[in-house]
């Protein structure tokens, strides 16, 4: 029996890691990870073309810099040195770097050497099942600044400026990066500070987009909208005038415990807030939603990692909450958590749920969406008022009828109207004998395939279709076969006119012996009555003048 050891084939695994990046922009993630861990306060971002107009990226920082042993393990593939209290500790994320025509490391250590690390088609290399080439250059001087700039030359991306743009990159900064990171909310907490390194430190980043022209300051933290629980109205708003602009935070949660002999905790922070608050906070890419960005989100060294959908509430997307586990292991790509069924975080679920649906939600429905509720009543109220208003308004503005002996006094504008015009003279022994074909309703139904159930002068059940002008019943989808007869207010078609209804069938409409009906499927009639032509054969029988 023999004893192998397995091969491992370093040019794939530095090919797939650089190809599998999930989202180019955490080459950015990558390097505010490493300036953040050598404790950079001021970390500098350029965006520019080179001088062959290719797109390259910037990165520098004062942190601490690298010797020679650390500048070889930035090139390492697995050959992390850095601490447990580190963002990186497993020695794979700088290595998208590589996808570019050249990438370039100046870096200062204070008391030691300058040393200019340069690679020459990093990404050429790979594809071609070799391993990429550095070369080290150091001065004699020792350096008394320390800190480190990285340059990637062509970076190897499509539609690097959709991308990489000034407002892009500072969303991402903000929400994806150490530079967006909430530790400085817990930074009371002394506990944690065993196992966070900097927590009261938060760097300053410097964005400048070349391209764009545009050079912004951030401050290298999470953004959370300002508490705003009495918030003003936007008059621009409809519905939500308030709510829009409501904003309550909650937390910091902190809670930790032993298992198995281990330290466990999380921390749990966030908001429930109005649209235009989300709004402010963020910028989204082209065809995300706020539905997509917001809700909850678990995180490690207190940046945030995935959504989660331990908010079990059709309203999700109004919270901006952030859990955080030192305990919580990422996949090599940080885009994932691999021990998601280990009791350590069952424990983080289950509580952290405890607090999400005990605390946090209770507070938002008696608050936000209390607010939001409120203000659907109001505008429903108001509606409904401003309907009637328009309504008492207009219609006095239409025609008499001038009818004494019936109760309606107007003529109708509408398809509730034709059918109650209709009844009124089907009820009036008088005009009754007006209206062809149809002798009574037997039900009506405005929320049915077909208005009346009708019984016709020979007592026979038909369907009867109400209309106010006849051109509708070819614009309200009515299938074939579901009416008799038509009733309108108004014919509003030409003789002769064909016209097709939702399944297809061919109607035309068509006059004989002052009759009008739509044929159909040769000679077959749907026979129409126009209720306008009847009252004013009533009218004029009556001597009135109209």
């Amino acid at each position: 029996m023999g004893i192998f050891v397995p091969v491992v084939k370093d040019i794939s695994l530095y090919r797939e890691i650089v190809k599998n990046m999930v989202n180019p922009l955490e080459v950015l993630r990558e390097a505010i990870s490493n300036s953040v861990d050598a404790e950079a306060k001021n970390i500098f971002i350029r965006i520019y073309r080179n001088e062959k107009g290719k797109f390259s990226l910037e990165i520098e920082d004062d942190g601490g810099g690298m010797d020679e042993n650390e500048i070889k393990t930035f090139f390492n593939l697995g050959d992390s040195k850095k601490g447990e209290k580190n963002i990186g500790e497993k020695g794979l994320g700088t290595k998208i770097f590589f996808r570019c025509d050249s990438l370039s490391v100046e870096t200062n250590k204070l008391n030691y050497k300058s040393i200019f690390a340069f690679m020459e088609s990093p990404w050429r290399s790979l594809k071609e099942e070799k391993l990429p080439e550095y070369s080290l250059e150091f001065t004699e001087e020792k350096v008394y600044k320390s800190g480190t700039k990285i340059k990637i030359e062509n970076y190897l991306i499509n539609n690097p400026e959709k991308l990489f743009n000034f407002y892009v990159v500072k969303d991402y900064i903000l929400w994806f990066t150490a530079a967006g990171s909430f530790k400085n909310i817990f930074a009371n907490f002394v506990e944690l500070n065993s196992y966070v390194k900097n927590m009261q430190i938060a760097p300053r980043i410097f964005i400048n987009d070349e391209i764009l022209g545009i050079k912004e300051e951030l401050a290298g933290t999470h953004q959370f909208f300002q508490p705003q629980e009495n918030p003003k109205e936007d008059e621009s708003e409809k519905v939500y005038k308030k709510s829009v602009n409501y904003c309550r935070h909650f937390g910091p949660y902190h809670r930790s415990t032993n298992i198995n002999g281990e330290y466990v905790s999380f921390q749990l922070y966030g908001t429930i807030s109005g649209i235009n608050c989300r709004k402010e906070i963020s910028r989204l890419k082209a065809g995300e939603r706020y539905k997509t960005r917001f809700g909850i989100y678990l995180a490690k060294d207190f940046i945030p990692v995935l959504k989660s959908n331990l908010i079990q509430n059709k309203n999700f997307h109004h919270f901006h909450l952030l859990l955080n586990s030192q305990n919580f292991d990422l996949t090599a790509d940080r885009n994932n958590i691999c021990n998601r069924d280990s009791e350590k975080v069952k424990w983080i679920f289950d509580n952290a749920k405890k607090i999400i649906n005990e605390d946090i939600i209770p507070l938002a429905e008696n608050g936000y969406f209390k607010l939001r509720k409120e203000e659907e009543i109001q505008y429903l109220i108001n509606t409904k008022t401003d309907n009637l208003n328009k309504r008492l308004k207009t219609y006095d503005e239409l025609e008499n009828i001038d009818i004494n002996d019936i109760a309606l006094r107007k003529i109708p504008d509408n398809e509730d109207q034709t059918a109650l015009l209709f009844a009124i003279l089907l009820s009036n022994s008088k005009y009754k004998q007006k209206i062809r074909y149809i002798d009574s309703i037997l039900h009506y139904a405005t929320n049915s395939t077909t208005d009346l159930i009708c019984l016709d002068k020979e007592e026979n059940v038909v369907l009867v279709e109400i209309e106010f002008l006849l051109s509708n019943i070819f614009k309200h989808e009515h299938p074939f076969k579901t009416f008799d007869y038509i009733v309108c207010w108004k014919i509003d078609i030409k003789e002769k006119s064909r016209k097709f209804l939702i399944d297809g069938i061919e109607l035309e409409l068509c006059t004989e012996n002052g009759e009008h009906y739509l044929r159909y499927l040769n000679n077959n009639k749907i026979k129409i009555i126009e209720i306008s032509n009847i009252l004013n054969n009533i009218l004029e029988e009556n001597g009135v003048n109209h």
